[in-house]
């Protein structure tokens, strides 16, 4: 099966000897990498011209985010498959990652065999790496830390890496089923995506970075895809904003204050966004109290501490119109029942 690999680049110099060596060590070979520079301002692009100019299709200005790099990416795609017929799947990864070298072929290999699945997630690990002056990575450590296994979901309908924090101790050795998989990495069917695309989108190009991904996934689900972890497929993660699936409420106040304001507001706002696409009236119902507590209490935080988040919320109101327009297009794809969604509600 033909596996287009698309990877946005953004002032990741750093990262990208040891994730092209690892691409190159891949067992599956018949894979296109397909890589968008976002505006970077470092020596990346420099040395993509220089070891790898054949992956680059194109070089942004300035920084058009994950979601609307992603969506470029896409469309070149679409614009220059091989066979208009074919159903290829497509690899979406980070690029600040390290490759397995048969992490590409077992998930082509699940995914294959099973037409239901939109999408296949690897078992993903913590990278950390020590830094010299120059900012080039001096010694890599590929850690038993756990990055994600996959989306869960809380009651109060937010999405979070399963098993983050966690040392593998084999207890995500099971292949499962998952409520979905991840933008950091995963192959997808592209039957799937193009399934839920709104206005040539397949990330929401509002969200521009951070819970688009768990909108996708959300509206996959909604239009009857599934998909599933594959323990088997492995790969590490240089993560910049991070932090454990179970947490107090001191350390998630206190990884709070730790992330950037920029993607902190983007992030308290898109899942504002996400419920209002996908969270039906019954949903809201079943779950209020966890979902009332938990986003009332990040929303008069941010509004209240964050200036940023505060500027962001109060832009909401001249965009959720749109969002409810984007709410009646799912709605109209939309298979899977409710019950078939909430199974995944977990505390």
């Amino acid at each position: 099966m033909k596996v287009y690999a698309h990877m946005l680049v953004w002032n990741d110099r750093r990262y990208l000897p040891d994730l092209f060596e690892s691409i190159e060590a891949q067992t599956y070979k018949d894979f296109t990498l397909r890589v968008l520079d976002n505006g970077s301002t470092d020596e990346t692009l420099t040395y993509l011209q220089e070891y790898y100019p054949h992956t680059i299709v194109a070089r942004n200005t300035k920084n058009n985010g994950f979601a609307g790099g992603h969506n470029q990416l896409m469309q070149f795609t679409l614009d220059h498959m091989d066979d208009a017929a074919e159903d290829p799947f497509i690899l979406i990864m980070n690029s600040d990652m390290i490759l397995d070298p048969d992490v590409i072929k077992n998930l082509v290999a699940a995914l294959d065999a099973n037409p239901s699945l939109s999408a296949v997630q690897p078992k993903l690990y913590r990278a950390f790496a020590e830094q010299v002056g120059d900012e080039v990575l001096e010694e890599t450590m590929k850690s038993d830390i756990l990055d994600t296994t996959g989306m869960k979901v809380s009651r109060g309908w937010r999405m979070s890496d399963r098993g983050a924090g966690e040392l593998d101790t084999g207890q995500y050795d099971d292949k499962t089923d998952i409520f979905g998989a991840t933008g950091t990495m995963a192959l997808f069917r592209l039957s799937a995506l193009q399934s839920v695309m709104d206005d040539h989108e397949i990330f929401d190009g509002v969200f521009f970075a951070y819970r688009e991904d768990c909108d996708l996934v959300w509206r996959l689900r909604k239009a009857g895809w599934q998909a599933e972890f594959l323990p088997t497929a492995k790969a590490w993660h240089y993560r910049g904003m991070f932090g454990a699936e179970k947490q107090s409420l001191w350390q998630r106040l206190k990884n709070r204050r730790g992330q950037r304001p920029f993607f902190a507001a983007l992030s308290t706002r898109n899942q504002l966004f996400v419920l209002i696409k996908n969270l039906t009236f019954i949903d809201f119902l079943t779950n209020l109290p966890w979902l009332v507590f938990g986003e009332t209490s990040r929303v008069i935080y941010g509004f209240i501490f964050e200036s940023q988040t505060r500027s962001r919320l109060l832009g909401m109101f001249k965009i959720i119109p749109s969002m409810l327009k984007k709410r009646s297009a799912i709605k109209k794809y939309t298979k899977a029942k409710g019950p078939e969604i909430r199974k995944y509600v977990r505390n």
